[in-house]
């Protein structure tokens, strides 16, 4: 009997969401759990697995349309099963559309269902069939039920925890939408993680006369995402778990990338050498164009950026970028030399950086330079601000919005103007006490932004401590806060995350398999990821804060 194909809810704020690509055709053979389509949300794309086998009876929704959460998309039945419009409509429910939603052009209107199973994050179904777990056994902690991994590797474990312990290091390297940090060995920060492929190897390699004929091909740009990777994988390129969006093309004699990587629409990135950790990211139409192109783990680039320009294709021309970064809209960055860019910074829209300048003839006296550019670890360049060739700008300073700055900048200094002048320290030094009394509003503020959003949050200041809860449909979800972690025994609770400025390796450690500790100086984060502690920690990395293991991307929840 034929059934409909839901889109899942993953916990997104958004009403409803871009449905980018189908990746099997109507008629097609599907098992359970094989991918189907891909979704994008204002913070990630997904895959949409089959809820049953069966065969693809009938698309609902085209792609470029808006699609509400847990709205139809497919039809999905036994070999021969019709599916005209008086078959559909017997299986719609009879409720209105879904706010949002645009069904393709003569199909019925299709309104989405009020009960569903909990979702299953795409992760959690593949460490499922890897550990024999079934679904139905575990209950899920995500936004509506959905199910992570953790959830999954908790049944696995039927809740037996040794009482001495020993799981494995984090790894820095590697990352899932629904990590579990659990270390015996406290994470703390390493700097970037990015190890660029060994220039004597030959992974990655892609073969030149398949290069040669996707240059020739306009074509090849706009089949689904899945096929792209499939030819590129079987011509020597390395991009696990890629996506990309209808127009993304890759032209790179080497590809080389880590998990996750994701491509916007049409967008182009031509290299010689394209190398990445994990969780890459550029946005839409973006142009990306140099001799070796290099990044670390979770480096974001949004909309519209240029890299490239002239001598972009030089033997020299190197763009660098480390890890955790973010690069707004409409950034230009030349890398006709080597350009570095450190972990952690931010280059604010509409920046420019360049590595030559152009104008009349150096032999009658005007300037001409050709020279890298350096961007420290931690930087700022603010909106709008211009780098000239040469300079290097220094671990945590700041540059100004619209200044332009054509001499090195010392580390930790805040800078402005035309030319750029040296203003003061870019960051306030502050005692531990200090440091306490912003924890403190940070929880405060965190709680204020969940009741903004309809959460049913309370907050209760007891002089050095803040304890935060959430009620939801599960029970409540706690968020406590120490100044020094020395927190009571548990509470029944349907989740617990326990905070604290300084949190001892010991304590941490001590605390259960199913409470999240997350310490803020230095910062790093163990145990589960529930609906509380994955907002948490998207707050806290709005605000500057980025938590180890940092590789993480938050997929949507109650923020």
């Amino acid at each position: 009997m034929a059934t409909l194909q839901h889109l899942p809810y993953l916990g997104t704020a958004e009403e409803d969401v871009l449905f980018v690509d189908w990746l099997v055709a109507e008629g097609q053979t599907v098992t359970a759990g094989q991918t189907l389509a891909t979704i994008e949300t204002l913070k990630a794309a997904f895959d949409v697995e089959a809820e049953v086998g069966g065969v693809l009876l009938r698309h609902l929704c085209a792609p470029g349309t808006r699609v509400a959460a847990r709205a139809p998309l497919a039809v999905i039945g036994a070999t021969g099963e019709a599916c005209d419009d008086a078959a559909l409509q017997r299986l719609l429910p009879t409720t209105p559309a879904a706010a949002g939603h645009k069904p393709m052009a003569t199909r019925p209107t299709i309104a989405a269902p009020a009960e569903l199973p909990p979702p299953v994050a795409p992760a959690a179904r593949r460490r499922a069939i890897e550990l024999g777990v079934d679904l139905a056994d575990v209950v899920g902690t995500g936004p509506d039920g959905l199910v992570r991994v953790a959830d999954v590797e908790l049944a696995a474990a039927n809740s037996q925890r040794p009482s001495d312990p020993t799981p494995p290091a984090a790894d820095d390297t590697a990352a899932t939408d629904d990590d579990t940090t659990d270390a015996t060995t406290i994470p703390v920060r390493v700097g970037c993680p990015c190890a660029p492929c060994d220039e004597q190897s030959n992974d990655g390699n892609v073969d030149p006369a398949f290069l040669a004929a996707i240059r020739q091909d306009p074509g090849f740009a706009q089949l689904s995402s899945a096929l792209k990777v499939l030819l590129y994988e079987r011509h020597g390129a390395h991009l696990p778990d890629a996506h990309f969006a209808p127009g993304a093309v890759l032209l790179a004699g080497r590809i080389c990338l880590g998990p996750g990587a994701r491509f916007g629409r049409d967008t182009v990135i031509e290299a010689q050498r394209l190398c990445a950790g994990p969780l890459l990211h550029f946005g839409a139409r973006c142009r990306v164009r140099a001799t070796s192109l290099r990044f670390g783990s979770n480096a974001f680039f949004t909309d519209d950026i240029e890299v490239g320009g002239g001598g972009a294709m030089d033997p020299e021309a190197e763009l660098r970028v480390g890890s955790h970064g973010f690069v707004g809209e409409h950034v230009h960055l030349n890398p006709c030399r080597r350009l570095v860019v450190g972990d952690e910074v931010v280059i604010s829209r509409s920046a420019c950086v360049m590595t030559h300048s152009f104008g009349p003839s150096w032999l009658r006296g005007y300037p001409s330079r050709f020279a890298g550019v350096t961007i420290g670890e931690g930087a700022q360049i603010g909106i709008g601000a211009v780098l000239f060739p040469g300079v290097e700008i220094g671990a945590g300073a700041v540059v100004l919005s619209g200044s332009s700055v054509v001499t090195s900048v010392p580390p930790g200094r805040l800078v402005g103007g035309v030319p750029a002048q040296d203003l003061k320290a870019a960051a306030q030094q502050l005692s531990p006490a200090q440091v306490a009394d912003r924890a403190r509003e940070l929880v405060i503020e965190f709680g204020r932004q969940l009741a903004q959003r309809g959460r049913h949050a309370t907050i209760t200041n007891d002089h050095d401590a803040l304890r935060l809860e959430v009620v939801a449909d599960d029970g409540p979800h706690r968020l406590e806060f120490a100044a020094v972690a020395d927190f009571a025994a548990a509470t029944d609770t349907a989740e617990r995350v326990l905070v604290a400025v300084s949190f001892a390796d010991e304590t941490m450690l001590a605390a259960p398999a199913t409470t999240t500790t997350i310490g803020l100086e230095p910062p790093r984060l163990r145990g589960p990821l529930g609906p509380l502690a994955a907002a948490f920690r998207e707050f806290l990395r709005k605000r500057g804060c980025r938590l180890e293991p940092r590789t993480w991307a938050y997929t949507g929840g109650w923020l």
